[in-house]
């Protein structure tokens, strides 16, 4: 038997309280549509972007397309919450869980 886990996609941060229910949905649908235009598994990302986050290990070619997927729909939700805001400097990020 299979075990189907769904994976998450959340937006945590010091700051992503701040952020309207309304913002954190538009960031996570502009994140998502940075996975999918890349048809980018967003698990797969996440998992590189760990293993980069952690330091001990070299990534390998693919990963490291994997880690600036991730980057680029961490981006992409960062700026799609903070629209308007008038602070850069803010600790918002996309998580899986």
């Amino acid at each position: 038997m299979t075990a189907i886990t769904e994976v998450v996609l959340d937006i945590q941060g010091q700051d992503a309280w701040i952020a309207s229910q309304e913002n954190i949905n538009s960031g996570i649908t502009a994140a998502l549509a940075v996975f999918a235009r890349h048809d980018a598994n967003l698990l797969e990302c996440a998992k590189a972007n760990e293993k980069l986050l952690r330091g001990n290990d070299l990534l390998s070619e693919q990963e490291v397309h994997l880690c600036l997927i991730w980057d680029e729909a961490d981006y992409a939700a960062f700026h799609a919450i903070t629209v308007g805001w008038l602070s850069r400097d803010i600790d918002i990020e996309i998580t899986v869980h």
